[in-house]
């Protein structure tokens, strides 16, 4: 029996809520978006916030808890991954959203407390994803990040930054 190839998509919004950025995102990126939530009442709001923003068709949005599901493999690896969730979440995700980045992707995560985003960088970091932006907002960060294609250029962008 044949499989059925998932269509792939360009970016990933972990813990999507509302859907409110996984429908900018297909807006910007005019490209396919998975989405996810563990909260199954945030995943019909979001799926009836993509009808009625006509992204429905571009726009997939799952319930599931964490990274584990089958479909964020089948649908990836992603040029982009961004999660605006709470600090413990995102530090329990960084070893599956690594593997779920395509080489030379980047990882946006925001949501964190200015006090907390040592703590998230440390734990990215530790997977080999590189820092290339920092931003501080009154008492908010965010916090963007490459994986780099191979060992040699992890090292240029260290030498960079």
């Amino acid at each position: 029996m044949r499989r059925k190839r998932e269509r792939h998509a360009l970016a990933l919004d972990v813990g999507t809520g509302t859907g409110v950025l996984a429908i900018a995102a297909v807006k910007a990126l005019r490209q396919r978006v998975l989405a996810s939530d563990l909260d199954a009442r945030a995943v019909a709001i979001a799926r009836e916030n993509a009808r009625i923003n006509r992204v429905g068709g571009a726009l997939e949005v799952i319930h599931a808890g964490g990274l584990r599901a089958a479909a964020f493999r089948a649908r990836g690896p992603y040029a982009l991954i961004f999660a605006n969730i709470l600090l413990d979440p995102l530090k329990a995700l960084a070893t599956p959203m690594t593997r779920l980045v395509a080489a030379n992707g980047h990882v946006v995560l925001s949501g964190l407390l200015a006090r907390q985003a040592g703590a998230a960088l440390a734990s990215y970091r530790a997977r080999g994803l590189v820092l290339v932006r920092r931003m501080t907002l009154e008492n908010w960060a965010t916090l963007i990040f490459v994986r780099p294609r191979t060992r040699r250029a992890k090292r240029c962008h260290r030498a960079a930054g």
